[in-house]
């Protein structure tokens, strides 16, 4: 095989019968997803066993920035399914980083609080998703991260209006 250049794609061996053009690893769907994953395990490494996980992070910084959100307010923040949210509160209950208290104004309500050790591992993990940005974005000048930055902006919110004309 001959060498390729640092960025194109290399060929894979695909399962008899199914034909997979080498530049799909280049594709922007997998380019960002993988991204994601590599973002989410450098955080989980360094937030340690008993730290929040990757998929915990969103919800804990949000309860960090707006202490005691309901459920469906989290939901609609974070952008993720009722069902997710719902499994992934019970386990961070489970773990001692959040409880529910009943709605001081809608008694009907639960509301979401970060505890104390909770409260402390949002933090941590933080300072950690800034060490992993940083790692993530070294070697590209201020102005190159701003551009990046407001690159994704406009590809979500272009999705995001693709998906509400859709849907």
């Amino acid at each position: 095989m001959a060498a390729k250049g640092k960025h194109q794609a290399q060929e894979t061996q695909a399962p008899e019968g199914f034909e997979v053009a080498p530049q799909h690893r280049m594709t922007l769907g997998y380019l960002i997803s993988l991204l994601a994953r590599l973002l989410a395990q450098s955080l989980k490494v360094r937030n340690g066993p008993d730290g929040i996980l990757p998929g915990q992070y969103p919800i804990a910084v949000e309860l960090l920035a707006q202490d005691g959100m309901s459920q469906r307010d989290l939901c609609e923040v974070v952008r993720i399914e009722q069902a997710t949210m719902a499994n992934t509160l019970k386990r961070m209950e489970r773990d001692g980083l959040i409880t529910r208290r009943q709605s001081a104004e809608d008694g009907r309500l639960a509301t979401i609080h970060l505890t104390e050790e909770g409260a402390r591992l949002a933090r941590d993990a933080v300072r950690n998703a800034a060490e992993v940005n940083s790692v993530a974005l070294e070697g590209l000048d201020l102005p190159a991260q701003m551009a990046l930055r407001d690159m994704l902006i406009d590809l979500t919110e272009r999705l995001e209006a693709d998906i509400k004309r859709r849907g």
